[in-house]
């Protein structure tokens, strides 16, 4: 497999750290590696990787809208950036210049992922994909069979690898972790191939979801970001109808509901390369948060036919929950009004009511 990226600049002072030597190790001879001494210009742009290390910390909480209902999830970021070109990612206007970038100080990101667990008095969900694909650079990084060892003794965890690529070799090859969640980010065929370029279209994802929990995963699906472009109630309830035929419901963790939404910058910074996208035709409202979202109504009536389609297909109830949206959308699309640190509870431990 030939890697999305041309060249791998590595950080003087990252040179001989163990991680750095496995990505070029694997990598071989595919691309260009160069070293970069102190002082020399950081490189630019996805096409590149950046082997350097972080300085600062690598678990952080999720960084959730003011007024949603909030879901618990902490960020560990072994990687920063991502080699996909989703039309809607919020990378785009966040970081739309910055290389791959891959953490060489894996054993600093180990301790402090101990550290923190030996705190917890009870399972917290961790995941990698908030800022990048958990997945799409694994056959270079290694980094999911490497995560899945560091986690497996470490009950206080919930580790969840989001992706919308197929690539599991890397976690199937070794045991299996019970507190490792391995979750698909899922749309309609159509949308995917206009505006997820680069990714697996979805019976890629969906064949290795099918993998996954076979070896023994559980396994999760975000619907997030939903695209209501026209025929969006029959294209999602397909999406469903594949993704409940693929793996059975008893083997999924859990499944998330989040509208399309962005900050207005995002269309003052890539408004112009965006024309002809219908996705950005619709007219969006300004919420609390700041960002862009469809019209209350539509959100309300997307939120709630996937939600009976999914809990036809005989998801628990338990598992499904809304991704950024605050108390009153959750009680008109979904019928409860969940309490402070009920959805995390419910999710990372199985707490059946909310309180």
């Amino acid at each position: 497999m030939r890697p999305p990226f041309r060249r791998v600049v590595v950080d003087a002072d990252a040179a001989d750290l163990a991680f750095t030597r496995r990505v070029l190790d694997r990598v071989g001879g595919e691309v260009a590696v160069v070293e970069r001494a102190p002082g020399d210009p950081a490189p630019k742009g996805r096409d590149a990787v950046h082997l350097t290390r972080e300085p600062g910390a690598f678990l952080k909480d999720c960084p959730c809208s003011p007024g949603v209902v909030r879901c618990g999830y902490r960020v560990l970021t072994p990687v920063f950036q991502c080699p996909f070109g989703c039309t809607y990612c919020f990378l785009r206007f966040y970081a739309p210049d910055e290389p791959l970038t891959l953490y060489a100080n894996q054993e600093d990101a180990a301790a402090e992922l101990r550290r923190a667990a030996a705190g917890w008095s009870g399972p917290v969900r961790v995941g990698t994909g908030e800022f990048a694909d958990s997945l799409a650079l694994d056959p270079w990084t290694g980094h999911a069979g490497w995560l899945r060892d560091l986690v497996a003794p470490l009950p206080g965890v919930q580790l969840e690898f989001k992706t919308k690529s197929d690539r599991v070799d890397g976690l199937l090859d070794g045991p299996v972790a019970p507190n490792v969640v391995v979750a698909w980010s899922v749309n309609p065929p159509a949308w995917i191939r206009d505006l997820e370029p680069g990714t697996a279209p979805l019976d890629a994802r969906l064949g290795a979801a099918r993998r996954a929990a076979r070896a023994g995963y559980r396994v999760a699906f975000h619907f997030d970001p939903i695209v209501l472009l026209p025929g969006w109630q029959a294209a999602y309830d397909a999406v469903v109808d594949a993704l409940f035929g693929a793996v059975p419901p008893d083997r999924v963790a859990w499944v998330s509901l989040g509208t399309l939404r962005f900050p207005p910058r995002f269309l003052e910074r890539w408004g112009p390369r965006l024309r002809g996208r219908a996705a950005f035709f619709h007219e969006f409202v300004p919420c609390d948060d700041g960002k862009l979202r469809y019209f209350w109504p539509l959100r309300r009536e997307a939120y709630q036919r996937l939600a009976r389609r999914v809990l036809a297909s005989g998801l628990d109830r338990r598992r499904l929950y809304l991704c950024m949206e605050t108390p009153p959308m959750w009680e008109t699309a979904l019928g409860e009004r969940p309490g402070s640190d009920a959805v995390a509870r419910r999710l990372a431990a199985g707490e059946e009511p909310w309180v």
